[in-house]
């Protein structure tokens, strides 16, 4: 998905490399120095999103590369507003 100078692919350090670098552009770290952002980051925002916007497990788990659908659940485990939302969506006797 990401291609360095050279038009090959960029390494999973890389990407750390230049995550780093932008998060410190952006003054997204915390007291220590440390980043906000990170793959781990992006890769759970990219899974919840797609999923609470109603994309089907199973495609998240496919674009995500996983072979099964628990590590996929591992990047999307619900908040509160997800439950909340859940239980406004139960059918109720009027």
């Amino acid at each position: 998905m990401f291609l360095n100078r050279r038009g090959g692919r960029l390494t999973a350090r890389a990407i750390d490399q230049l995550l780093d670098e932008l998060a410190h552009d952006a003054d997204l770290v915390d007291e220590t120095g440390k980043p906000f952002a990170s793959t781990y980051t992006l890769r759970h925002n990219f899974n919840t999103n797609l999923l609470r916007s109603d994309v089907d497990v199973v495609v998240v788990a496919e674009l995500m590369g996983h072979r099964r659908l628990d590590t996929t659940r591992l990047y999307t485990l619900p908040n509160h507003i997800d439950l909340d939302t859940a239980v406004t969506k139960l059918p109720t006797h009027q």
